[in-house]
């Protein structure tokens, strides 16, 4: 379903994954211009967006006075903030002072949600189910993790991306990385899960859930890039339906958030009983592959951007995971992600009908 008129849409960090993502989904829907605002040169020509702009700034007031003029040359309707970092922060601080309207949780919930150990921290006092945590703030701390877990996982408060994260059964290792990376009372350390990992995502205004789906990944791209293996890069993911995951994720909203609004996502990490555990309520922006929803009929960048202009109408009850059915995105390099049924993700080159694919070829499924 498009706007009534077409709708220009600032996006901050427009080439950077989330944002492309963010882009192709408002073309899907139709109805929409975006224009595109980056900060690095790479995302500046990676952009899709229709009218793109290049800002390097070092102040604040800097970055509010050059989104303002950009809004107001290109005419923007909003405001759009596509990834964690320092312009999101600085738009959610300084949202009253820009000249156009974003759709942002309240302050201090953002910066809670945005703050890992402010988010453990709410979430065990909800008497939520979270892996055991701490604040590395000496040796001594980390060194009682390592006695009571073995393997411990160190991360940022901040930050996306699995960002300085590093899973390790060494005490000197820790030290040594905390050192390097100045992160004693900025890290958290915490007792390390598996490898299974589930994603919600969720549309609120005003304390409502309007619209929520969830994913489980299946692997990350480029894991021996980082020290951790987590890069933040989705590689494989299918949709997912589980009841009690799904009310465990809304729990975790609102025991970070006195009142949920616009885009907020939870990550889980399953412990090894197979019970999943809640390790970073994401607020304010999408995460890189929405347009994998998008692709089936679940336009949540749409939705969002349509709430936030009032041309949406609240529903009497939220839509709750309307992908049911599991179907599978697939990442590579330097090609647009697939979109696959169970079937075409379980092919291999020797039961796609027709037989094997010559040496030195692969058979395209119907996606391509």
């Amino acid at each position: 379903m498009s706007l009534s008129s077409e709708k220009t849409i600032l996006v901050v960090n427009s080439g950077d994954g989330t944002g492309l993502n963010f882009t192709r989904s408002l073309g899907l829907a139709g109805g929409y211009r975006v224009v595109g605002v980056d900060t690095t040169i790479e995302d500046f020509h990676t952009s899709e967006a229709e009218s793109k702009h290049f800002l390097a700034w070092s102040e604040a007031d800097e970055f509010v006075e050059a989104v303002n003029k950009i809004a107001d040359m290109e005419g923007a309707d909003l405001v759009y903030a596509a990834d964690t970092g320092p312009q999101l922060m600085v738009i959610s601080e300084r949202r009253d002072d820009l000249n156009r309207p974003t759709l942002l949780p309240d302050q201090v919930d953002h910066w809670r949600m945005e703050d890992k150990w402010a988010t453990w921290e709410a979430m065990q006092e909800a008497g939520l189910p979270v892996p055991d945590t701490a604040l590395a703030t000496d040796r001594e701390s980390v060194a009682a993790f390592i006695d009571k877990h073995v393997d411990i996982w160190l991360r940022r408060r901040r930050g996306s991306g699995g960002s300085g994260a590093l899973a390790t059964a060494s005490l000197e290792l820790a030290q040594a990385w905390l050192d390097e990376h100045h992160g004693w009372h900025e890290f958290t350390v915490a007792q390390k899960l598996t490898t299974r990992t589930a994603t919600f995502s969720g549309l609120w205004y005003e304390g409502d859930l309007l619209c929520s789906q969830l994913r489980e990944r299946l692997s990350w791209k480029y894991p021996s890039a980082t020290a951790s293996g987590v890069t933040g890069v989705t590689g494989v993911q299918h949709t997912l339906w589980d009841e009690q995951l799904h009310d465990l994720a809304v729990r975790c909203v609102r025991a970070t958030c006195a009142r949920p609004h616009g885009i907020i996502g939870v990550d889980f990490t399953y412990d090894h009983d197979g019970n999943p555990l809640p390790t970073e309520v994401q607020p304010a922006r999408f995460y890189s592959s929405i347009f994998f929803l998008a692709q089936l009929g679940v336009n949540l960048p749409d939705l969002y951007c349509r709430l936030a202009l009032g041309e949406l109408d609240v529903p009497a009850e939220p839509s709750i995971n309307p992908i049911r059915d599991r179907h599978y995105w697939v990442k590579a390099v330097d090609r647009l992600p697939q979109l696959m049924s169970p079937e075409e993700f379980q092919c291999n080159g020797n039961n796609v009908p027709g037989g094997p694919a010559p040496a030195g070829f692969s058979r395209r499924t119907r996606s391509e």
